[in-house]
């Protein structure tokens, strides 16, 4: 089973399963795949996942993970802040926002794409989708911006049970639809399409494969295709890469890490590494790679994990033993990783080393539905010239974390309407101009933080 199949795989499974509660929420199925999407806390291996879509979707659910507790040194917090405009969209369900020049571009069930104004907050245009009761997914990222291009996702059949899903090419000036093209299903993750330097690499119309297209006529440029793996995808350095694990126990029990030749397609085999392995994100000119090292049976099991670094220049490989798989969000040799109840870990990018832990102190709620499941605070958005990673939960709460030590250096809130704790849900967050924007369903703000002054 590739990733691309995941999404649906989880879905169907939890359409047919009725846990023992009878009070369970409705569309859990969709909460889960969509909670996924927004935050990839654990990626369990291509064997694991076929044999264990429910296991699968309940660590989603519990948010699972190690963390010894250590607390960094307190110091001065600030709670100071200027919010520059907060804009409640049109429409109630959104799914992701990119940042552009001057610019927020957000998609969501009723909009294929929405622009609004960075400076004011104001919604300058808006790109409706044809249809929005069909069987559409909802998207954990968008691709991108790049020379008046919104690249975002529309349903492919709208209206259809399965909607199945297009990559679009939409100029932000006229609002004109430059190109459209089929994805493998309903994937819309940040491995669906990722921008390189001279064109958009994005699944192929069939599975463990994937198309090179120009970026401004759609035009194919080349292809490629493998077996017998899952593969990530990711831009680095404008380069694209592949990042493969073993689709099943049957395939070769080896990860790999692939440079496609921007020009033409042609791989080249940077580094081999033994055993199943998830694509963590890149540090620099190095790629992150997890992987178990302590005989679970699951990815997702509690118990030590190996971090992987490969060196793309040379193919060197170091592996470190960590104590348990650092999956978040990598900034300048950190990752930031979600610890237990709300707190965050940081893990060296480069040993494994665990460098600090932080209660967030964000207002979490448990979901009355269904007590198991809880709303999740953002992934990090890292400002690295003032060296804070921040976070916002469903309620408004925000934290900036100092990036080296983990001390609190701010705290904020955007006032945001009352709405039930939706399990599963994480608001959005970016750095824009030393500043956040942020998303809470329909509504979108812009804050700037105003930090401790340095040494107080």
């Amino acid at each position: 089973m590739n990733a691309d199949q995941l999404d649906r795989a989880i879905r169907d499974v939890l359409h047919r399963w009725t846990p023992d509660n009878t009070s369970a929420p409705a569309n859990i199925a969709d909460r889960i795949v969509r909670r996924r999407r927004r935050r990839t806390l654990v990626r369990a291996t291509g064997a694991a996942l076929g044999l264990t879509g429910i296991a699968f979707g309940a660590v989603l659910v519990t948010n699972t993970g190690g963390d010894n507790g250590a607390q960094p040194p307190a110091s001065r917090v600030s709670k100071q802040s200027k919010l520059l405009w907060q804009t409640t969209l049109p429409g109630k369900s959104w799914d992701a926002c990119t940042t552009g020049p001057g610019a927020v571009y957000c998609r969501g069930v009723k909009y294929d794409g929405i622009g609004v104004d960075a400076r004011t907050g104001k919604v300058v245009w808006q790109q409706k989708a044809k249809d929005v009761n069909g069987g559409s997914s909802p998207a954990g990222s968008l691709p991108g911006v790049r020379d008046g291009v919104l690249y975002t996702y529309a349903d492919h059949a709208p209206g259809a049970p399965r909607a199945g899903t297009d990559l679009v090419a939409l100029d932000i000036g006229s609002r004109r639809v430059l190109w459209k093209h089929e994805l493998a299903d309903d994937s819309r993750n940040r491995a669906s399409a990722v921008l390189f330097d001279g064109g958009i690499l994005a699944n192929a119309p069939t599975f463990k494969s994937v198309v090179a297209l120009d970026d401004k006529t759609g035009r194919t440029l080349w292809t490629y295709s493998w077996k017998q793996a899952d593969c990530d995808r990711a831009t680095i350095g404008g380069v694209p890469y592949l990042m493969c694990s073993p689709d099943s126990e049957k395939a070769p029990q080896r990860s790999t890490v692939v440079r496609l030749d921007p020009a033409t397609g042609k791989p080249r085999t940077v580094a081999t590494v033994k055993g199943p392995t998830a694509y963590l994100g890149s540090d620099g000119d190095a790629v992150l790679l997890g992987g178990i090292a302590g005989g679970q049976r699951f990815s997702s099991d509690p118990g030590p994990a190996t971090l992987t670094r490969v060196d793309l220049s040379s193919g060197k490989v170091s592996q470190h033993r960590v104590d348990g798989p650092p999956m978040g969000v990598v900034a300048d040799g950190i990752v930031l990783a979600p610890g237990r109840n709300g707190s965050a870990v940081a893990y060296s990018a480069d040993s494994g080393k665990r460098l600090w832990s932080r209660d967030l102190g964000l207002k979490l709620r448990k979901d009355s539905r269904d007590p198991m499941m809880r709303e999740l605070a953002s992934a990090a958005a890292v400002d690295l010239g003032s060296r804070v990673a921040y976070y916002l939960d469903p309620s408004g709460h925000l934290v900036g974390l100092d990036l080296d030590s983990g001390a609190v250096r701010w705290r904020g809130r955007v006032h945001v309407p009352k709405s039930p704790a939706e399990g599963g849900i994480a608001p959005e967050l970016m750095v824009y101009d030393h500043g956040l924007i942020g998303q809470i369903g329909g509504e979108l703000f812009r804050i700037k933080p105003v930090l401790p002054k340095a040494g107080s």
